[in-house]
């Protein structure tokens, strides 16, 4: 019995019916990936596994080939940048049943895989494989995340037995992964078959460096909350420190679940989750050129290259390759070509749509219609001499699908949905001589990325589509070598090497930089009082509320604040502190509460304003005069007000504020409040330059320009010989002030910069204090 060995070949074997090679056969011999040095990656990966292959008995001889199947773009990608990691061992599971083997075969594969290849296999029972890939991978993640809803009774992946399936296999890769992992290691998930492993991986490996990416689409809110497990599936994918998307547009719709679903505090930068926090990027995967241009010269590629040129003469081309699922668009492409015939006349017998359908392992109701339409148009446009579509449902080998890059006239995508479509990228790459163009669909993620220089459609639109295949064969040739040139100089640049290299690197940025405040160490007097001593001048940036005093309406408690008065009082009285107050509060209320403490300087709505020390002024740090947009998120809050009891709106000079910390039911009030956010971002966020921030129960609307950090350039500006710098606060409105210090710190080492958070969650900051209480004690213990 032979066993097949995922991720040993890119690029399949391939056989059917275009011309081949005269001089070779197409078969190749596989590549195993040696080792470098450097860093290592634990990468769990999905494969779609054959059928059962039955033999004589349990310990059957086997052998390790090439395999066809897997995600070959993650692989060129891993491979492109060999020499720059370390030992490299992919993670999962074998392309044919293992169910039956014996334990000593079992043991045998695992050492050779091992071994040789840097392979940990995963081995499945086929039940485990058929309910979690066939059933619940297939059946409910891959149509919903490409907008196709389930429909009853077909769907069988809602099923408890294939989501228990699915459990039970992340759970072996988990197992798999904490098998070969060593401290130091990175671990990085790929794809929507393995979105629960994150967060088994951080529950038995709190401190590992996880990445996940996902390869396809991910859905909208309205879409992914129809999903029965959609809370399992996000708090899987979260315990991931970085999560990466292809396009920009799907990044937004999994911020936007996290937001609506889990009620998470969502910016574009990631989620905050309790002690974490989860950065989320873009990373649009390429190809490796170098590679392909490599197999792109053999001598096979040439000569099928010119059998197909003899082979149809002067008539141009148009050539299509695509899965034949539902959502690549292949009937919505036979139906343009249909339509260009039509409405082109001039082009009948000239022109033929090449298009090459492979098989998938699903059951496809797409392959009759589309045969359908094939024949209904060789039957109409049709001769003896002329066939204007050229259709094949069958896989092809690489040579073969290189030549026919090289010699198409214009290539068409048409998908309906789509990840990241890497054909386009070799099409490109191909066309290095003739510089045909390409016609993308507005759905798929490439064209987010190649913008203009491509053709754009919307294939439901089969008129735009006929027009747009027109354009590309009438297309002059100096149009054509530009719009090439644009299209090609990406793909070069946005290359499968910078892909894995941006995302590792931006990994290693990610678990390094977001620390857990239960990481850092507590603020003490014993800590910076001997800085605090020794220094000329001190500037302090204390956060009011959350900081200095308890989260409170009006201040209901008299003796709390005469208590945080003498301690300012104490502090501003030192001619050598300079302190500011940094609040969210307005300026009225700032002025009416502290207003009195001589020498205090204060930052108003999250720095919008300042007040230095020793002015009677407030400036205003914002250059943008356009408010038209308070009115519009007025009316939102009033919306969510009506209908959150106990809820309420502040307007202040500028921001405005939606505060249910008083709602009558607390769990309903962060449900609209998930609710208002997105609101607010999906029908102000792109139309004016605001940003919706969550701070402890509220909602705060303020223009994008607008942060603490400002406040506090600013504050040192005015004070450039500050030599010691502390800077305390408790929300997410600090971190761009604790991250501003931090820099400042790297830059100029002669300053001595404290930054500390006030309770459990991810921060910027070097220290934390648990609560108010510990922050009073410590600011009283400095000045002693």
């Amino acid at each position: 019995m032979q066993k097949k060995k995922e991720l040993t070949d890119p690029a399949p074997e391939r056989d059917f019916r275009i011309p081949r090679s005269r001089n070779t056969s197409p078969t190749r011999s596989p590549t195993p990936t040696p080792p470098a040095s450097a860093k290592e990656i634990k990468s769990p990966k999905k494969h779609q596994r054959r059928k059962s292959v039955s033999a004589n008995s349990p310990d059957s001889p086997w052998s390790v080939v090439p395999c066809s199947v897997g995600n070959i773009g993650l692989h060129n990608a891993v491979n492109s940048i060999a020499d720059k990691l370390g030992s490299r061992t992919w993670v999962g599971t074998l392309s044919v049943s293992t169910e039956d083997l014996s334990e000593k075969n079992l043991h045998s594969i695992k050492e050779e895989l091992t071994d040789k290849y840097n392979c940990h296999p995963v081995f499945l029972s086929d039940a485990e494989m058929d309910g979690h890939y066939n059933k619940f991978c297939k059946q409910v993640l891959w149509p919903m995340f490409h907008y196709i809803l389930p429909e009853y009774p077909q769907s069988l992946g809602y099923e408890d037995e294939a989501w228990q399936h699915c459990l039970s296999v992340t759970r072996k890769f988990a197992d798999a992964v904490v098998e070969v992992y060593t401290p130091g290691d990175i671990i990085w998930v790929n794809d929507y078959h393995l979105m629960l492993l994150p967060a088994m991986l951080r529950e038995r490996i709190p401190e590992a460096k996880i990445g996940f990416f996902l390869h396809i689409p991910f859905p909208s809110s309205e879409i992914f909350r129809c999903l029965h497990v959609r809370r399992q599936i996000l708090e899987g994918v979260l315990g991931a420190d970085l999560v990466g998307f292809q396009t920009y547009s799907f990044a937004r719709h999994f911020l936007e679940n996290c937001s609506r679903i889990l009620s998470y505090e969502s910016s574009p930068k990631g989620i905050q989750v309790d002690d974490r926090f989860i950065s989320v990027g873009i990373f649009p995967i390429g190809i490796d050129a170098k590679a392909l241009n490599e197999k792109r010269n053999n001598p096979d590629v040439t000569d099928i290259a010119i059998s197909l040129r003899e082979k149809y003469g002067d008539k141009k081309l148009v050539i299509g390759r695509d899965k034949l699922d539902y959502v690549k668009g292949v009937r919505q492409k036979m139906l343009a070509f249909e339509k260009f015939l039509n409405i082109y006349p001039d082009w009948r017998g000239k022109v033929s749509l090449l298009q090459v359908s492979l098989p998938t392992a699903e059951h496809n109701e797409l392959q009759g219609q589309v045969s359908d339409i094939a024949s209904r148009i060789n039957s109409k446009y049709g001769s003896l001499s002329y066939q204007p579509v050229i259709y094949l449902y069958q896989d092809i080998d690489f040579s073969q699908y290189l030549a026919l890059l090289t010699v198409a006239d214009a290539f068409m995508i048409t998908s309906l949905r789509d990840g990241m479509n890497l054909t386009s990228h070799e099409y490109v790459v191909c066309q290095e001589k003739k510089c045909s163009p390409l016609i993308i669909s507005e759905f798929a993620g490439t064209y987010g990325s190649f913008g203009a220089a491509a053709i754009r459609v919307n294939p439901w639109d089969t008129r735009q589509l006929a027009r747009a295949i027109n354009e590309s064969l009438s297309m002059s040739d100096e149009e054509r070598a530009y719009r090439w040139k644009e299209l090609h100089d990406h793909v070069i640049t946005n290359s499968a090497q910078f892909w894995a290299e941006s995302f590792l690197d931006e990994l290693d940025k990610a678990h390094g930089e977001r620390r857990s405040s239960v990481q850092i160490p507590h603020i003490t007097p014993f800590v910076v009082k001997p800085a605090y001593q020794s220094s000329q001048k001190r500037a302090f940036f204390l956060d009011y509320d959350g900081t200095l005093a308890p989260y409170v309406r009006a201040h209901s408690n008299p003796a709390t604040l005469d208590k945080i008065k003498s301690l300012l009082k104490i502090l501003t009285s030192d001619p050598r502190n300079i302190v500011y107050i940094m609040s969210g509060r307005t300026t009225a209320s700032l002025d009416q509460i502290l207003g009195s403490i001589p020498n205090l300087g204060f930052s108003a709505e999250n720095g919008c304003f300042i007040k230095h020390p020793q002015s009677t002024k407030w400036e205003r740090l914002l250059s943008d005069n356009d408010f038209s947009w308070q009115g519009k998120v007025k009316e939102i809050f009033e919306y969510y007000t009506e209908r959150t009891p106990g809820s309420y709106i502040e307007s202040k000079e500028i921001a405005l504020v939606w505060d249910f910390r008083l709602a009558d039911n607390p769990s309903y009030g962060a449900w609209q409040a998930a609710e208002c956010q997105n609101h607010i971002q999906d029908s102000l966020g792109t139309v004016y330059p605001i940003h919706v921030v969550s701070i402890s129960k509220n909602l705060e609307v303020l223009p994008r320009s607008v942060s603490k950090k400002n406040a506090v350039q600013r504050a040192l500006e005015a004070n450039p010989d500050a030599d010691f710098i502390l800077a305390i606060g408790d929300d997410r409105t600090d971190e761009d002030m604790f991250e501003t210090l931090e820099n400042l710190q790297e830059a100029q080492p002669d300053k001595t910069i404290f930054t500390c958070t006030v309770g459990l969650k991810a921060t910027q900051a070097s220290y934390f204090a648990n609560s108010v209480g510990a922050v009073f004690s410590f600011l009283s213990g400095l000045p002693e």
